[in-house]
């Protein structure tokens, strides 16, 4: 496909999508249609409201000029069309939250049946709740992360590109084509939204992009499709910071006793702002995260599977550590604790959890500095299915030694405020000595001491390294963030 004509469609849909933008901000100013401050919201001002409509026409006015009908196209339209009223509704009277779950599951259940598949591979009963979960979840998650301007649809423009980069070089015209006009009727309404906003998307809005998200991520088992990557890891990456500010928001707000679908300022941005950031560079920074996962994603995608695995791997240890740091700043006034708090507080309160929440780390950072150390000395092994039965043998054994190593040296009875000198020669200990026991066990068991030297070998400078790492990490961030 010309590029030159993408970029012709995506201007087009722009201006017409800020042209729409514009009318309806001006009808709902006269109507009175305004979102006044209130205490959960974060906004100062009355603000226009439903700048979702001018999202929706463009879009739906788009993809109608310049795709052929088909069942998928109708579709695609249709499930718009109806998560868009749902959203409008909302706006407008505030629909329960059940009445929302009931119309995305059933987009969901709909959208697969037009053609919308996670993988064609997989059982059909497998595949269909993957695709209802798929949407519900990026649906809610694009509507939570509507809580700052210019957030949610700056990330919907940045996930779009990606997508479409994705599209353009796998040959996926009908994919281009229709992401192309979503990236243009989303960047038309960011003018207005961003830094100052004029205009809120609201539901209206949040719940149109989210679905439309959800269904451009999902592909199948087509010529198109080139790894299990592209429809695995590539839109999980894509959409990290949208996945990622949902799944933390639920858990801080599970564990503190607060209702999930309660408002509040307790997301990632409202965090980084409570630091002293400006809402603009708050924004930013969530928006460059977002650029550096979908790079991330590009470039695994040219790598292959095995590769991929590494780097989402260690895509996902990083958000959590950077959840782990954001999880300590306070966002509500001091006493404002509900009633019904339970007793399992927050990673972030109670020291002993943050060592439980250590534990889940490390595993997942072993796990990956094995993997490392294999994609530097042996890559060769990581073709076919190989690289799979060497990671069955390797990590369980590994992981075991070093965690009971580290346990009984008291790793876990400190904070990892206090890391030093004393915990590196901990990790350094912990570490020789699970990878020598698997080393062991593969030289007695397998006899491939050979290339086992040099694969333990590196495998221990990874965990050092990785254990390391991660806590200079988060020390330095937390540094950074008290400062």
């Amino acid at each position: 496909m010309d590029f030159g004509y993408v970029a012709t469609l995506i201007a087009a849909v722009f201006v017409a999508s800020a042209a729409l933008t514009a009318v309806v901000r001006r009808v709902a100013r006269r109507r009175g249609w305004l979102a006044h401050p209130r205490a959960e919201r974060w906004h100062r001002e009355s603000t226009a409201l439903f700048g979702g409509v001018g999202i929706y026409l463009a879009f739906v006015g788009g993809v109608l000029a310049v795709l052929p009908l088909s069942r998928t196209v109708l579709g695609l339209i249709g499930l718009t069309t109806l998560m868009f009223l749902t959203g409008l509704i909302d706006d407008a009277r505030e629909l329960r939250p059940q009445s929302k779950l009931v119309v995305q599951v059933a987009c969901g259940l709909l959208l697969y049946v037009v053609g919308y598949h996670f993988n064609d591979a997989l059982p059909w009963w497998l595949d269909l709740g993957i695709v209802v979960f798929w949407v519900v979840a990026i649906t809610n998650a694009m509507n939570l992360l509507d809580n700052m301007n210019g957030l949610a649809a700056g990330i919907a423009v940045i996930a779009g590109v990606f997508r479409l980069l994705l599209y353009l070089s796998t040959g996926n015209v009908e994919g281009a084509l229709a992401t192309s006009v979503f990236i243009g009727a989303v960047a038309g309404f960011l003018v207005f939204n961003f830094p100052r906003a004029s205009v809120f998307m609201g539901d209206t809005g949040s719940f149109t992009i989210g679905f439309v998200l959800a269904a451009l991520n999902l592909t199948s088992s087509e010529a198109y499709a080139k790894t299990l990557f592209s429809v695995l890891i590539f839109p999980v990456l894509v959409l990290a910071i949208p996945i990622f500010d949902t799944t933390f928001v639920a858990m801080q707000r599970y564990f503190s006793g607060r209702a999930v679908s309660q408002g509040g300022r307790d997301h990632t941005s409202h965090r980084l702002v409570a630091v002293g950031l400006s809402e603009t560079s708050a924004v930013l920074i969530l928006w460059a995260i977002s650029i550096a996962a979908g790079g991330l994603a590009m470039f695994l995608y040219d790598r292959g599977f095995s590769y991929g695995w590494f780097g989402g791997s260690l895509a996902v240890l990083g958000l959590i550590l950077f959840g782990v740091v954001l999880s300590q700043v306070r966002v509500y006034p001091e006493g404002d604790q509900p009633v019904t708090a339970r007793s399992f507080l927050l990673p972030g309160e109670l020291r002993y959890k943050r060592q439980m929440l250590w534990i889940v780390v490390d595993v997942l950072t072993i796990v990956v500095s094995l993997h490392a150390a294999m994609l530097l000395i042996a890559p060769d092994r990581l073709e076919g299915t190989a690289w799979i039965n060497d990671s069955t043998r390797l990590v369980p054994s590994t992981v075991a030694v070093m965690l009971l190593t580290l346990f009984v040296r008291g790793m876990y009875r400190v904070d990892w405020q206090d890391f030093g000198v004393k915990e590196v020669r901990t990790i350094v200990g912990g570490a020789a000595l699970g990878v020598a026991f698997s080393w062991l066990v593969e030289a007695t068991m397998l006899r491939s001491v050979e290339v086992e030297v040099r694969l333990f070998a590196a495998a221990w400078g990874a965990i050092v390294l990785g254990l390391c790492g991660t806590r200079v990490f988060v020390r330095t961030l937390d540094e950074k963030i008290r400062a």
